[in-house]
């Protein structure tokens, strides 16, 4: 059985013979309706909208991340983020996406940069691919590529955002001044 209803028709029969304050109200009402519908058919048809609702939340769940994390098996440089972030020295982290030109672009300044400090008892660099780590990089907050922070204690969730020139010379400046 089909059930054709005109909201039109049926709001002028509802409202006839109402004050001017109820057919507010009652319009009020329908418009609300029809929202909540939508809402309803969006949730329904479209899961993947309201999925990332939550992406910009902090790294309470840590270790439950971690677990979800598969280590990093691919041989383009990029590190493990469980290994990454479990170091308590300060960090400079770039999460890229190895589809992405400017990415593509400051890698080998960065792969210098790494091999500078990678036997460095002090500092840390990494590189997380966001492509292979997509619910790390999304907990993390990251929203485009390059971005390329500095993590005082990785444990942490505080970190100074890198705006600077994408130059070896330049990242090593803020690494040694930071």
């Amino acid at each position: 059985m089909k059930v054709k209803v005109n909201l039109a028709k049926a709001s002028k029969k509802m409202a006839s013979g109402c004050s001017s304050d109820n057919k507010i109200q009652i319009a009020l009402w329908v418009v609300l309706g029809v929202f909540i519908v939508a809402v309803i058919i969006m949730a329904v048809f479209y899961p993947s909208r309201f999925s990332s609702m939550n992406s910009k939340e902090s790294f309470d769940n840590y270790d439950a991340l971690m677990e979800k994390t598969p280590a990093s098996t691919n041989d383009s440089g990029d590190d493990d983020p469980k290994t990454a972030f479990s170091s308590t020295k300060p960090t400079m982290v770039l999460f890229y996406a190895p589809w992405c030109g400017h990415c593509n672009n400051m890698k080998p300044d960065y792969d210098e940069l790494k091999n500078k400090y990678k036997k460095n008892p002090n500092k840390n660099v990494v590189m997380i691919n966001c492509d292979e780590h997509k619910e790390f990089a999304s907990k993390a907050g990251v929203q485009g590529f390059p971005t390329i922070r500095l993590y005082k204690n990785p444990k942490d969730d505080k970190y100074v955002d890198y705006n600077g020139p994408r130059t070896f010379k330049d990242m090593d400046s803020f690494l040694s001044d930071n």
